[in-house]
């Protein structure tokens, strides 16, 4: 519920009343941050190869797969994923994407592999919890600067409001100076680097104890430009508007569900997703239930996600339609 990018100048708000010293420390900031989006960011490079062996757990069944990437700059790339039952391809450049998969909708171990990864070319995950971010714009504040620790690691982390006074969360790794996924969730490790910049070779998502999706990468690279017949569109598959790393949809409007006191007296508990579609008009539009714990909680959580409204995510500053994985978990205290 998990565009080409590029750093801009950053250039914060200051009033008046703000000291020499102030604005010192939020310069600072400000360095700290360009230095970590940099750092992280392998789609600055001008290609690069990746290639992976992947992990998911469907329903208690570990299945194992491989992933590759191939990257020419935001007007040319392709990623391909297989695994048991299920295959996918996408291309994209130039403002638009093809995608081809073995199913209709996103499955939801799929989901988390794309989670697991930190990057793609839709809402896989909020923005805290990717790990190629966007720069901020000339018009974001740092508001707050805090510190923590997660795995046994110093984090800092910056509170950013936009110019909506809408706030959102960047951390950073104080040993390695890149960016961290705020998620006990997460585990990224093995920082190697690539062409200039760091990136992990070992990302994984994990829930209740289990591992739900992990990467183990076994190639990144930075050769020569691939020839542009690697990105031919799959046959027959329609284009769509979209890019790798668009700017997310962001949250304005949400409704909790209900629930049920049919599924609190049956002790129904667990998480429900939905394949959904965010419009353009910040409208999600539910395809179809990808995991479910009641079909009573099903009809709950339809209810209230309809009734959701996005900022819709944009590429280049224009908006684009996105498909995501919305969840809604239900928990019992007893």
């Amino acid at each position: 519920m998990k565009n080409c990018l590029y750093l801009v100048t950053l250039g914060l708000l200051f009033g008046q009343s703000h000291s020499a010293s102030d604005a010192a420390r939020q310069q600072e900031a400000i360095t700290r941050l360009e230095q970590a989006v940099l750092k992280t960011n392998i789609f600055e490079l001008p290609s690069f190869a990746m290639k992976a062996d992947v992990h998911i757990n469907n329903h208690g069944r570990k299945m194992d797969g491989t992933y590759q990437f191939l990257w020419n700059g935001p007007g040319q790339w392709r990623e391909g994923i297989n695994l048991p039952g299920y295959s996918e391809v996408q291309t994209g450049g130039k403002g638009t994407i093809w995608l081809q998969r073995s199913t209709d909708v996103i499955p939801f171990p799929i989901h988390n592999l794309h989670e697991a990864l930190g990057f793609g070319s839709s809402a896989v995950a909020p923005q805290s919890m990717l790990l190629v971010q966007l720069a901020l714009t000339p018009r974001d504040t740092i508001k707050k600067t805090s510190e923590r620790k997660e795995h046994g690691d110093k984090l800092t982390c910056y509170q950013i409001e936009n110019e909506q006074k809408r706030s959102s969360e960047i951390c950073i790794y104080e040993s390695s100076g890149t960016i961290a996924r705020l998620s006990p969730y997460y585990a990224d490790s093995d920082l190697q680097p690539v062409g200039g910049k760091v990136f992990p070779r070992h990302l994984s998502i994990h829930l209740e104890d289990k591992t739900v999706a992990e990467v183990n990468i076994t190639e990144l690279s930075t050769p020569a430009q691939f020839p542009a017949e690697t990105f031919t569109p799959p046959a027959g598959v329609p284009g769509r508007a979209g890019c790798m790393n668009p700017t997310l949809p962001r949250l304005v409007k949400k409704q909790s569900p209900e629930y049920p006191l049919i599924a609190r007296q049956q002790h129904h508990q667990g998480t429900v997703a939905f394949d959904t579609l965010i419009g353009t008009d910040g409208g999600p539009r539910i395809q179809k239930v990808v995991e479910s714990a009641s079909p009573d909680l099903e009809a709950s959580s339809q209810s209230a996600l309809s009734q959701w409204r996005y900022e819709p995510a944009t590429c280049k500053g224009q908006p684009v339609e996105v498909e995501t994985v919305l969840q809604v978990s239900y928990t019992l205290s007893y």
